[in-house]
């Protein structure tokens, strides 16, 4: 027969042949493609499913940092609403108008009696006005905090 081979498995000629469904080896040894359960594609899945769970994750964190932004927002408009309630004639037994006042007695916190002058109007002005400046501030901070935490949640490690 000579050099023909014929399908035989002749000694020796079964270390040339490559399984079907397998790569064929390079020079070096290894295949150029994954073989299915191998662990080069189980890495590859691996990093795939990573890749979107630090996605989700970033969406989430920017998701949380919108709202921390909102928030903080709406408690300033609440407080400056107060303060122009304390420059127009209002009801005070109104039911919104009595609800401004409280929730903003508590949003005020400690900036209630930063400023004492002799007109209530101002010192209302002063203080809320303070109050919802920080409350601005302190929405856009966690919200840059937030996202900045989204930021390096998605770098790939």
């Amino acid at each position: 027969m000579g050099e023909q081979d014929n399908g035989r498995n002749h000694v020796g000629a079964s270390d040339d042949r490559v399984p079907e469904g397998a790569a064929a080896p390079t020079d070096e040894g290894t295949s150029t493609a994954a073989v299915p359960g191998s662990p080069v594609r189980l890495r590859e899945r691996r990093a795939a499913t990573g890749a979107a769970i630090r996605r989700a994750v970033q969406t989430i964190l920017n998701a949380l940092a919108a709202v921390a932004r909102l928030i903080g927002s709406l408690f300033a408009v609440v407080l400056l609403v107060r303060i122009g309630l304390g420059f127009a004639a209002v009801n005070p037994h109104n039911v919104i108008v009595e609800w401004i006042v409280r929730f903003s007695d508590v949003l005020v916190l400690e900036f209630r009696d930063l400023f004492l002058p002799a007109d209530p109007q101002l010192a209302v002005a002063v203080n809320y006005g303070l109050a919802a400046v920080f409350w601005l501030f302190a929405g856009l901070f966690a919200g840059w905090v937030l996202s900045g935490l989204g930021r390096l949640v998605a770098v790939e490690a």
